[in-house]
């Protein structure tokens, strides 16, 4: 029976923390690492919360540490509460923080991620300017290099720059609702012109699996290739993201690989001396995985299982 006057637990933001990184790495020693602490503290750690809950959080497999039903459940909350704890300590501390930012996003992630990197700035730099620019992947680094832009949002990773991963998404092959795959020809694929990451990507993975295929549409632009593939012209391959009704997934049943998944990433330029950037990126790096939110994904067919983070929290 449920009493209205059972007292409400007050969980403990370090035991949440470690909790995470547990939750994250998958072991008691990886954590510790993480957290700078002991194994054995780390353990102890866990086991108070476990007390503190009443539930089992972790199940034995191997070496490593698996969430029980009741771990996956307060993981969701406890990055919740990491997050806003995290948050209104950088807002307290920044909050009269002045300037203007100026951030370059990559077209693929200018229609997932940026958004929500907005809202999160803004939230904790109310009076922060920004200023954003959104070109191809492949001007991004020229970007950087030449300080046009103080921090980079790309799907894939900027060398030499320091960057930090804010979300990982699985690779999907799409074609149009409707469209048939012809056995035994190649896949006609839809690309866009060179340069391009998710290009070289799937050619590679093609190549690599022995699976003839041809161009059938090249585009400039990203909405150019999202309305080719609508348009039935062919098949290409994007972020789960780019899922939506007019869109079927394929998968290794129609002859498909599987893909790498894809990842967000904010980049900045090291030689850059601006100490508001430094600020910013180094509250974003901080903030223990702000972005995730887990499931799975399974592709018609129900033979490639993936995970699939189809939000953020």
């Amino acid at each position: 029976m449920i009493t209205a006057n059972r007292p409400i637990l007050n969980l403990d933001l370090d035991l949440l923390r470690t909790f995470v990184a547990v939750a994250d790495l998958n072991t008691f020693a990886a954590a510790a690492s993480a957290v700078g602490r002991t194994q054995s503290a780390v353990s102890q750690q866990m086991q108070r919360l476990e007390q503190l809950v009443g539930k089992e959080l972790f199940a034995r497999h191997g070496r490593n540490k698996l969430l029980t039903e009741h771990g996956i459940q307060l993981l969701g909350y406890a990055r919740k509460i990491l997050r806003f704890n995290d948050e209104a300590c950088t807002s307290l501390m920044f909050s009269n923080l002045q300037g203007t930012l100026t951030i370059g996003a990559s077209d693929e992630s200018a229609d997932t991620i940026l958004p929500f990197l907005l809202n999160r700035i803004s939230s904790v730099y109310p009076k922060l300017a920004l200023d954003v620019r959104v070109k191809r992947h492949a001007e991004m680094a020229d970007m950087l290099r030449n300080n046009d832009v103080d921090l980079a949002l790309t799907s894939h990773r900027l060398v030499p720059f320091d960057s930090h991963i804010l979300r990982t998404s699985p690779t999907l092959w799409y074609c149009a609702a409707e469209y048939v795959m012809q056995t035994g020809e190649p896949v006609p694929l839809v690309l866009l012109d060179d340069p391009s990451p998710f290009r070289d990507l799937i050619l590679e993975a093609l190549d690599a699996a022995h699976i003839p295929w041809r161009l059938a549409y090249v585009a400039s632009t990203l909405a150019a290739v999202r309305a080719a593939v609508k348009a039935g012209l062919g098949v290409t391959a994007r972020p789960v993201e780019m899922m939506s009704p007019e869109l079927r997934v394929l998968g290794k049943t129609d002859g498909l690989p599987v893909l790498p998944d894809t990842e967000y990433l904010l980049s900045r330029n090291l030689h850059s001396h601006n100490e508001l950037v430094d600020i910013i990126f180094q509250s974003l790096s901080q903030q223990h995985n702000p972005w995730y939110r887990y499931g799975t994904y399974t592709p018609e067919g129900g033979d490639d299982t993936r995970t699939l983070e189809p939000g953020f929290e």
